[in-house]
């Protein structure tokens, strides 16, 4: 029997190859899409579940309630973990991390070599760590790997790149330079490639060194320093909602007097470790790149809607041509076919298209992979393709898309009586049916409402690209200075590269312009309560670091070499203080710790300038002298940056012969802050361009069988004296109709839901009228375009072959 059905299926499908091809391309197409943003979605999934009891790992985040304004954050107190652990039974374990993040990378270099290397992600760790963390060591023994002082477990990629073939346990190298060199004993080399997890060490030191460990370990403030990741892990059996219901009393209980003493509110909550990854929008202070469940939600949408499209394109050419099978239907029920049978047949003939479709979609989308991984900035590999859940997503992909495209014109098909088939007074007359039309103005909403999406989210991108970010990032070179010994070099380095022909300007600064600034310390003004203080960020510059960067000065001067209390502050931290810009000058900011008050004379006041994500408003920032900085800002006018960062080096080593010469364009770093809004711009094209696509075929096959069905109509109006004009507007009406109704339920849908979108942006675009206007011209433009091409084809067709017969 199912033989059968196949033979049967088969041959139909064989038999109308332009309704087979289109129906076939479309699902393709649509299958191609929904696997790559599947692919993309389910590998966004899964992360840090390969650590044992995963599920009661948690991370401890802080919300910090200051001034109205909620900030919460990835870090916390460095004592706050192992007082929990300490007062409440709960909790087994902890662990604390300091992150050596992107931008604040360490010089590495093996102690007998003088080749150093700047090393990324860099994790000052608890020897609690491989506690809550079971990496699998290649070399060495988890177990107390961490617990003597100095000592270092590197991962598999950052051993091989040192010591290549050679053994690297036990082996000793050298972290940082000048005052802050450690000598370090290697107690361990585990394997960085464990799965997916936002802990993606390049090496771990212990927290029982010197330096920033030390300075951990010291710290007792329940308040403040909030630049600890705290990991804690819960005994069998505890429960994280009532250990979270005791937090409030526990920060109470310890740090009542410091939060007095910093004068703002603070909470604590827990956060699932296999959360970490989709849900931590908004939260700062993050150890990796986390993903957006909404974003992945949106995706997800798409998909679904491209696949809704591709399977209206079938019902209505299956709908549409249901006359053509009519005779098949009235001859099977007259030999006893029953409607189950008939539905199963029909069923079976979508199924079998679309299971073909999803068998091609398989390889297409390993060609497109590549391109995926470029669109998504994800790193995807054609494994993926065959894990079990995908290969299990596609077959249940295939078999419900054919069975929703086939399900209706089945039933619609199966209920055709045989009595009136065989006396040929059939007429289904389908083509003009309500559903049909209703289902060709859900295209085009689908259609007009993503082509107004893309508009607005290309819109947003280019007014972030074209915003002021309060200095000039072109032609702007950031070279890191890196260690303390290279800092001390600046003003010969400095002076070194003043000389280089190119350079028009050079300065230093801790951070270079648009990167986040972690630094924050609260701030009164003289007078005001100590209890009620303000967040502001500090930043140390050169005094010629306006002049370089092009950040304009409001109102007073500059830093000078001997300023020591003297501080510029930018527009947003008077703002907050309540001080009019004419009198900031000379106006004083204080901050007041354990007792001891510090005191900021204001010399000068900045414009705002970004350096955090363009979700974020600009905060109040203070600039002080700092004599080493982290960075040399240069700013650079040349045709030939290749010759010019030669230039550069050569200068850098002269100063510096056994640092690498590391920089970057400010301008890329600047991308980066609306890195995420422009990928989903990309992503938005080009899927509803391919959406587009499948909706252009669904109306080139339903105006070809239009066109068929009305050919000796068109004969007859021809002979008439119709013009070619008049049968492509007689085509053409019913289709543009459905578009204007489309645009009516479009438009206010993608208003509101980009509105919504839009809301996270605090400098974001207005949305205009005619963002829909052009929309729906270039829906009818494309209606157009696809219906004309038949309807040209039927008007100059030869009249007589259709109306000799008659």
């Amino acid at each position: 029997m199912f033989r059968n059905y196949f033979k049967i299926a088969w041959r139909n499908l064989w038999k109308n190859k332009l309704q087979t091809g289109i129906n076939l391309l479309g699902l393709t197409v649509g299958t191609v899409c929904c696997l790559s943003i599947l692919i993309y979605v389910i590998a966004q999934f899964g992360y840090d579940q390969q650590f044992e009891d995963s599920s009661s790992i948690y991370r401890i985040k802080t919300v910090i309630d200051e001034n109205e304004n909620t900030n919460p954050s990835a870090g916390t107190s460095p004592p706050i973990a192992f007082a929990m652990k300490e007062d409440f039974p709960e909790v087994s374990e902890v662990c604390r991390i300091v992150y050596f993040g992107e931008g604040n990378e360490s010089l590495v270099r093996v102690s007998d070599s003088d080749e150093a290397y700047y090393e990324s992600r860099g994790y000052l760790a608890d020897s609690t760590f491989f506690k809550l963390f079971n990496y699998p060591f290649i070399e060495g023994k988890p177990e107390g790997a961490l617990n003597a002082p100095n000592s270092i477990v590197l991962s598999k990629t950052l051993a091989k790149k040192l010591f290549g073939t050679k053994k690297a346990l036990n082996e000793t190298l050298v972290l940082g330079s000048g005052e802050e060199e450690q000598t370090l004993r290697i107690k361990g080399v585990f394997e960085d490639d464990f799965g997916k997890t936002h802990l993606n060490p390049n090496y771990i030191l212990t927290m029982n060194s010197g330096g920033t460990g030390e300075r951990v370990i010291e710290i007792q403030n329940f308040a403040t320093q909030n630049f600890v990741l705290s990991y804690l892990k819960l005994a069998p059996g505890a429960s994280a909602e009532a250990l979270e219901s005791k937090l409030p009393s526990f920060l109470q209980q310890h740090g009542a007097k410091d939060l007095a003493a910093v004068g703002f509110n603070k909470s604590l909550f827990l956060q699932k470790l296999n959360d970490i990854h989709l849900y931590s929008k908004g939260i700062r202070n993050q150890i990796d790149k986390v993903s957006d469940i909404n974003y992945l939600y949106i995706l997800l949408i798409l998909a679904l809607f491209i696949q809704l499209v591709a399977c209206i394109n079938f019902i209505n050419l299956s709908t549409a041509r249901a006359n053509k099978r009519a005779k098949e239907i009235g001859v099977r029920k007259a030999i006893g076919a029953n409607k189950g049978t008939l539905i199963r047949q029909f069923l079976g003939e979508s199924i079998l298209l679309s299971l073909f479709a999803s068998v091609i979609s398989i390889p297409l989308t390993a060609l497109a992979l590549p391109f995926l991984n470029i669109l998504t900035e994800g790193n995807i590999d054609y494994s993926a393709l065959f894990d079990l859940k995908i290969l299990a997503s596609i077959l249940s992909l295939g078999i419900l898309t054919g069975f929703i495209a086939g399900l209706y014109p089945a039933i619609i098909l199966s209920g055709i009586k045989p009595i009136k088939v065989l006396k040929g007074s059939v007429s289904l007359n389908l083509g003009s049916g309500n559903l049909r039309k209703g289902l060709v103005v859900f295209q085009f909403v689908v259609s007009i409402g993503l082509i107004s999406s893309v508009i607005i989210i290309t819109q947003q991108v280019k007014h972030s690209q074209r915003m002021d970010m309060g200095f000039n990032k072109d032609n702007l070179i950031a070279v890191r200075l890196g260690t303390q010994q290279v800092s001390e070099n600046f003003n010969a380095t400095k002076s070194n590269f003043e000389t280089v022909i190119g350079v028009t300007e050079v300065s230093g600064s801790n951070h270079y312009p648009s990167e986040f600034i972690m630094g924050d310390m609260g701030l009164t003004i003289p007078g005001g309560n100590p209890a009620d203080q303000t967040l502001v960020h500090y930043d140390g510059i050169s005094p010629n670091y306006l002049n370089t960067v092009g950040t304009s000065l409001l109102i007073g001067r500059t830093l000078r070499t001997n300023d020591s209390i003297q501080v510029l502050v930018n527009k947003a931290t008077i703002d907050a203080f309540n001080i009019p810009l004419n009198k900031a000058v000379g106006s004083k900011l204080l901050q007041t710790y354990e007792g001891e008050v510090d005191e900021f004379e204001i010399v000068g006041v900045t414009g705002n300038y970004h350096f955090a994500s363009l979700k974020e408003e600009i905060a109040p920032v203070l600039l002080f002298n700092e004599t080493q900085p982290g960075w040399i800002i240069l700013k650079a006018e040349t045709q030939n940056y290749e010759a010019l960062l030669n230039k550069l080096e050569s200068s850098w080593k002269i100063i510096n012969p056994n640092t690498p010469f590391d920089y970057t364009f400010v301008y890329k770093e600047v991308e980066k802050l609306y890195a995420e809004e422009k990928r989903l711009g990309k992503i938005s094209v080009v899927f509803t361009s391919l959406a587009i696509l499948i909706s252009c075929l669904g109306l080139f096959g339903l105006v070809s069988f239009v066109a068929e069905q009305k050919k000796k109509e068109i004969s007859i109006r021809k002979v008439l004296g119709a013009s070619v004009q008049n049968v492509v507007r007689l085509l053409s009406k019913d289709f543009l109709s459905l578009v204007g109704i489309a645009f009516i339920i479009a438009s206010p849908l993608a208003y509101y839901i980009m509105q919504k979108w839009l809301q996270d942006f605090p400098y974001r675009i207005t949305i205009e009228w005619w963002v829909f206007m052009i929309a729906v011209i270039v829906a009818l433009i494309i209606t157009l375009l696809t219906v004309s091409f038949q309807a040209i084809k039927a008007a100059i067709a030869n009249p007589v072959k259709s109306l000799r017969t008659e």
